[in-house]
């Protein structure tokens, strides 16, 4: 239930502070202005509740990261629907501070709402307007997926993030007012007027699928960081290979680490279900198979896999179904990923059997 909390907490003030910048200041501080306080927030939020939900604040960036292979649609689900009761009540908060001058009309000044054609801004057209909103939700879900990766310096995540919704709005915001984001799209609609409710759809639509595109873009691998084949001079060769050797030696050592954990879990049968299958201390021969070929294992499954002692096709081909069971109970976060997606059955045929 933090989770979600977070959510709402990291919504609300996303869109009170972004929406409400455009609403109570624009006059004053501008379309750059309004832009900075979007990323702003959302930096601050980055830090605030990332430790707690990942701050995604956003629905498009959930569904995101389910396909990207990071996030459970169940989990998914709860958080969007935390993002979007806390876009509304931030709307609603904001109106009832807007009313509180004399000079305020909600169909006049608007509540930070999202439109595009004829009366809105820079007068774009449909088209325009999903094109920007595909386009930068896609680019924007790159920089969070890349940000938040396991080689990104997690320091500076949000502040890549947030820098990014900065330019995002610097260039949208006369097109579109700028949402890659359904959740800040809805909630101030909701009180503006049977216009910005018409037009929402667009804005949860365009946003979604961008998000979705970026999210399948690194789940096929395609921005996977790989080692380029280089001339290095004698003294980065010899530096290379002491690295290497240490790093074989730190995995090696945490391989039988995870062994020793793994043996004495299923003494105790933590699970209650299932039967531990047989495990290795570490790859066979030094290398271990591309599990990543078995569809429904992405790269932070396969680091899970390893982490249980599992490194071969050959290992998943012979799993009972007792040690399925076992294996099923013990993926944290993809519990019921071996039956859904039959590891074993794809194991067989890629392991030769």
């Amino acid at each position: 239930m933090s989770k979600q909390v977070a959510e709402f907490i990291g919504t609300f003030t996303l869109v009170l502070l972004g929406c409400g910048a455009a609403v109570i200041a624009g006059a004053e501080i501008g379309f750059t202005g309004i832009s900075f306080a979007f990323g702003l927030a959302l930096i601050g939020m980055a830090y605030g509740i990332g430790a707690v939900s990942g701050c995604h604040i956003n629905p498009a960036v959930s569904l995101g990261m389910v396909a990207a292979g990071r996030m459970e649609m169940s989990e998914a689900v709860k958080y969007i629907i935390a993002q979007i009761a806390g876009a509304v009540v931030a709307a609603l908060v904001l109106l009832i501070i807007a009313n509180g001058t004399a000079d305020y009309s909600v169909s006049e000044n608007g509540l930070g709402q999202n439109g595009w054609g004829e009366g809105y801004l820079g007068e774009y057209g449909f088209f325009s307007a999903f094109v920007f909103e595909f386009v930068a939700t896609f680019l924007f879900m790159v920089v969070i997926l890349g940000a938040t990766s396991a080689s990104a310096p997690a320091a500076i995540a949000g502040l890549a993030i947030g820098l990014t919704l900065v330019v995002i709005h610097l260039v949208g915001i006369n097109i579109t007012g700028v949402s890659v984001n359904p959740a800040r799209s809805i909630g101030p609609a909701l009180f503006s007027g049977w216009w910005s409710i018409a037009q929402l759809p667009m804005f949860i639509v365009a946003p979604v699928l961008g998000a979705l595109a970026a999210g399948w873009l690194f789940k096929s691998d395609l921005l996977t960081v790989e080692d380029e084949d280089t001339s290095p001079s004698d003294d980065q060769t010899a530096l290379h290979a002491e690295c290497n050797a240490l790093k074989q030696e730190r995995d090696q050592l945490a391989a039988d680490l995870a062994a020793c954990r793994a043996t004495s879990a299923m003494a105790s049968d933590t699970t209650g279900t299932g039967e531990k299958p047989a495990s290795l201390s570490g790859p066979r021969g030094g290398a271990a198979d591309d599990l990543k070929q078995i569809n429904g294992v992405g790269p932070a499954m396969e680091k899970l896999l390893h982490r249980l002692g599992f490194y071969h096709f050959d290992q998943v081909a012979a799993w009972t179904p007792s040690e399925v069971m076992w294996v099923d109970e013990n993926l944290e976060g993809f519990k019921g990923r071996v039956t859904r997606d039959n590891w074993v059955e794809q194991a067989k045929s890629l392991a030769g059997k």
